[in-house]
């Protein structure tokens, strides 16, 4: 049983017993049409917001200004979103005022395509104003109306389009394809951060690549930001790729383009595969470099350099990584503490050089990891490094 369907269930017959017309709506029905398990329920109402704040216990004003507001019940949460007419547009992605209407036809007319149109009753009865079944059975993405004016209200639909593409593998009709090839220089109006949104559901999608071609074949890659090149190679290439490693892909084949942004985290897993790859793409993995970067990064870094067209070394890599001596600078049997303990060296920075000395030689195989072989390795480093720096009890 659908806990979540049933419970929006609820959220329907509660609106309507209180006097308000209200349906399913958008990606879950359709999903629900196609056997595709969804779990992201939207409800479209005449109920104002204020209106469904007051009929429910547990509500957040999340998108209020809009016309939408979340309702909680138990763990489930519903998008509730009031009936609205079709309007002026500024900036090509928000409406410059909201309009509430009575009338659902008012509010479908201004959805973006056919397939996201569909309504359905508690009962589980469909409504459907735009031939969107048809669409469904014959696989097809078209825009309700005319798509140009679809695409000027919002230029986010054109990257939507693209979505529906990964995820269903549908094809986009013609003139809805023709409006994206006209239009497409106005993704440039789109906020980074939604145009991010948009490519990592591309890339995840199923039919990653057919997306990917309908992208680049209306010339849109063009305009995002110089990953045009990246995108070309890996729409050839039939291997699941995670967001992040497309984006690498693309860095790779081009510089940074500064306006995409990263969490630190990616940034930095971003410069230090990029650093990788420029060493290993020709070149062998070594110890040291499998031990410094961590296994899981080595392995990222060769799935790269493969996709790239260069040598697979994962079982070097992980052989590499199976033999390390230690696996952590913490993993030394004579550590910088000793080095305190047992000489007045104090000046942290030639500790440090001695133990990353330490470190490199039992790595590498040059020493064992065994403390007294270590203690006399590293107090012979200490003498050196008073005699040549004269440094006594610092």
């Amino acid at each position: 049983m659908d806990k979540h369907f049933n419970k929006g269930k609820k959220v329907l017959m509660k609106l309507q017993q209180a006097g308000y017309a209200s349906y399913f709506v958008g990606g879950y029905v359709r999903d629900k049409l196609l056997g595709i398990e969804s779990s992201d329920i939207d409800i479209t109402t005449s109920a104002t917001p204020d209106e469904v704040i007051a009929l429910f216990n547990n509500v957040k004003e999340t998108g209020k200004k809009y016309g939408s507001v979340t309702v909680l019940m138990d763990e489930y949460k519903y998008e509730v979103t009031t009936f609205r007419c079709d309007i002026d547009y500024i900036d090509n992605r928000h409406p410059n005022k909201v309009v509430y209407s009575k009338n659902i036809i008012d509010d479908l007319s201004r959805r973006d395509f056919t397939i996201n149109a569909i309504i359905m009753d508690e009962n589980e009865k469909i409504t459907d104003y735009y031939d969107s079944k048809k669409d469904l059975e014959n696989k097809i993405i078209r825009t309700i109306n005319e798509p140009t004016k679809r695409f000027r209200e919002d230029s986010l639909r054109m990257l939507r389009a693209f979505r529906f593409v990964s995820k269903l593998g549908f094809d986009i009709e013609e003139k809805t394809l023709e409006a994206i090839n006209e239009l497409k220089y106005l993704i440039k109006n789109i906020s980074i951060e939604r145009v991010m949104v948009e490519l990592d559901k591309i890339f995840r999608g199923n039919y990653r690549n057919k997306a990917l071609k309908y992208i680049i074949d209306t010339k849109v890659d063009q305009e995002l930001y110089g990953i045009s090149k990246g995108l070309k190679l890996v729409s050839k290439i039939d291997q699941e790729l995670a967001p992040i490693e497309v984006f690498i892909i693309c860095f790779i084949l081009d510089d940074i383009n500064d306006v995409w942004r990263f969490s630190n985290i990616n940034k930095r897993l971003i410069k230090q595969i990029l650093d990788l790859h420029e060493v290993t793409k020709e070149d062998i993995f070594n110890r040291f470099i499998v031990y410094v970067n961590g296994l899981e990064a080595c392995l990222l870094a060769n799935k790269i350099n493969v996709v790239m067209g260069y040598k697979d070394q994962e079982k070097l890599i992980k052989k590499l990584y199976s033999a390390l001596p230690i696996k952590d600078v913490c993993d030394l049997t004579f550590k910088g503490q000793d080095i305190i303990w047992l000489t007045p060296l104090r000046k942290k920075s030639w500790i440090s050089v001695i133990v990353d000395d330490l470190k490199y030689n039992v790595i590498m195989g040059n020493l064992p990891n065994d403390y007294e072989a270590l203690k006399e390795y590293a107090l012979k480093k200490v003498e050196e490094l008073r005699l040549e720096m004269g440094d006594t009890d610092e």
